[in-house]
């Protein structure tokens, strides 16, 4: 009878479960598409998974790190009161500059538990094919690549975009390098405010530590 009892339990949990995070919506395939009640947005390709883990690109004194992980089910509501579900990734970062200065360090935080996830420096769901990317060298036409929202934590009126995608280490095939870019997005300036990020845009060849 315990036995019949705890099965209906879980059976109804299940169904209520399922209920919850229907339909279930590729990212890649209909992230332009306006958000549905209830829909679970999710990695049906893994394409997350590559970019999980510390990165490090190191030229002289300079060096930036950034540590990415990846949240399941995200639980969203957006300004038109729809409310779903996603897959994101959400990290933080270390620069110092190339005179051995550290600017911003935030790895610590990588832990922690804010309120709203988007809190995070680096923050987002977007998968682009790589084709995208201005200037993309040697990118394949089925090649994918993320696009998340990054922010200096002290200039945060910036808007700022790190781009990613995973390349063959030219040393060992068995291992990915990361290349990330770092571009300027439309943003509105405070009037005698600093007009940059003091992370440097462009590129950063990042190895996995």
């Amino acid at each position: 009878m315990k036995k019949t009892i705890y099965l209906l339990i879980v059976f109804i949990l299940t169904a209520v479960s399922c209920k919850a995070q229907s339909p279930v919506i590729s990212i890649y395939d209909d992230l332009k598409v306006p958000r549905q009640q209830n829909a679970y947005y999710k990695d049906t390709d893994n394409d997350f998974d590559r970019f999980i883990g510390t990165w490090k690109y190191t030229n002289g004194q300079e060096e930036f790190t950034i540590v990415l992980n990846k949240k399941l089910l995200d639980y969203h509501t957006n300004y038109k009161n729809i409310s779903y579900y996603e897959d994101v990734i959400y990290g933080e970062f270390r620069y110092v500059d190339s005179n051995g200065v550290e600017l911003v360090n935030t790895l610590s935080n990588i832990d922690s538990n804010p309120t709203d996830i988007s809190e995070h420096l680096i923050f987002g769901n977007k998968i682009n094919p790589s084709l995208f990317l201005p200037s993309c060298e040697n990118c394949h036409p089925n090649e994918r690549s993320i696009f998340l929202s990054f922010r200096d934590p002290l200039r945060d009126y910036i808007k700022c975009e790190l781009v990613l995608r995973t390349i063959p280490n030219t040393q060992n095939s068995n291992v990915n390098d990361l290349k990330a870019v770092i571009r300027g997005k439309y943003s509105i300036i405070p009037e005698g405010s600093p007009t940059d990020s003091r992370i440097p845009y462009g590129k950063y060849l990042m190895i996995k530590q």
